[in-house]
């Protein structure tokens, strides 16, 4: 057994103060080894050894342990007060969460949306990093930083998105493709939700790293989305070509899909890109619940129209089911 296993294992009979201290140390050995990892070695057996991915599923498992029901309201509002946690949509009580990850799991209050579908509506309470028309393989990221669309989308770094890939993915004529990214903060209600009427055609599992995704992070390591863990759905929606992906991140113990009750992520793996073809296709509808994130990460969306009016800015704070763009 490891030395930081024994510190993670110990430290749920430290009491919950050391607890956290420990976990948070655990978390700076987890970003100082991601920089020290080779990260020109993208094959399996990199990431099955990151100690990012380590870390994340240890903090998973941490997530789960009980605590004590007189303890549980205080510690999830100090939790709340430092990460501006939103309780006026929880549908029970603090006491009734038995675990951090019950927590960060919650389901919350039902929401009205917009159903016109002419109107594209956020797929979980997070903050606008970017949006932007893709016009080649390096969509824009945060401010001043760029990302490799084709490696991110296929895992494969040398496959590039050049302007005439991207002309062809599209399924109408005289459209563009445009690029959206959502960060959910540790606060944050951290189940996602579908921004359209979705036909889902296909689905790619690309194993990778589990490094931080918070601004500061990605806008000074090259790299994160491109080789971190990420789940990428591909399919049509009433004006025509959408995909959503989903990006792990350090202590994400997992995501999941609810329409794949058997989908797991930050498993030992077996291979490192998994895809799947869905014949015939799912339909998903606007509003349904997708899936969660077992603490918070990003959702980044692609998708094709003729026009769009953006209703949001970058660094906006948004709810699921808030409209950010009108579409045709």
């Amino acid at each position: 057994m490891s030395i930081l296993e024994q510190a993670l294992k110990r430290a749920v009979g430290l009491g919950y103060l050391k607890w956290g201290l420990i976990f948070g140390l655990a978390n700076g050995m987890a970003v100082y080894s991601y920089y020290r990892e080779n990260r020109n070695k993208y094959d399996l057996e990199a990431y099955q050894q990151s100690v990012t991915r380590y870390v994340s599923y240890q903090s998973g498992k941490m997530a789960e342990t009980y605590i004590p029901k007189w303890l549980r309201s205080p510690l999830f509002q100090l939790f709340g007060y430092v990460y501006d946690v939103n309780y006026e949509d929880m549908l029970e009580p603090l006491e009734n969460y038995e675990n951090f990850q019950q927590f960060f799991t919650r389901k919350i209050k039902s929401r009205e949306f917009d159903k016109n579908v002419n109107k594209l509506i956020v797929p979980a309470d997070s903050k606008v990093l970017s949006f932007c028309e893709v016009r080649d393989d390096s969509p824009i990221l945060v401010k001043n930083v760029h990302y490799k669309l084709g490696y991110f989308l296929t895992g494969q770094e040398t496959f590039e998105m050049s302007p005439q890939i991207l002309e062809d993915a599209k399924k109408r004529k005289n459209t563009k493709l445009y690029s959206v990214i959502f960060y959910l903060a540790p606060g944050d209600y951290h189940r996602y939700h579908l921004p359209s009427d979705f036909q889902l055609k296909s689905r790619s599992h690309i194993v990778g790293h589990l490094a931080p995704v918070k601004i500061s992070y990605i806008s000074s390591t090259p790299k994160v989305y491109e080789t971190n863990e990420r789940v990428a759905l591909f399919g049509t929606y009433k004006f025509g070509l959408m995909s959503i992906v989903l990006v792990g991140a350090t202590n994400v113990g997992s995501m999941t899909l609810n329409y794949d009750k058997e989908f797991q992520t930050n498993q030992k793996a077996q291979e490192l890109f998994v895809y799947k073809h869905y014949d015939p296709t799912i339909s998903l509808r606007k509003g349904d619940e997708l899936g969660m994130f077992r603490l918070g990460s990003t959702v980044v969306m692609m998708f094709e129209a003729e026009n769009v009016k953006w209703n949001v800015e970058e660094g906006q704070k948004c709810k699921w089911g808030d409209v950010f763009a009108e579409v045709s």
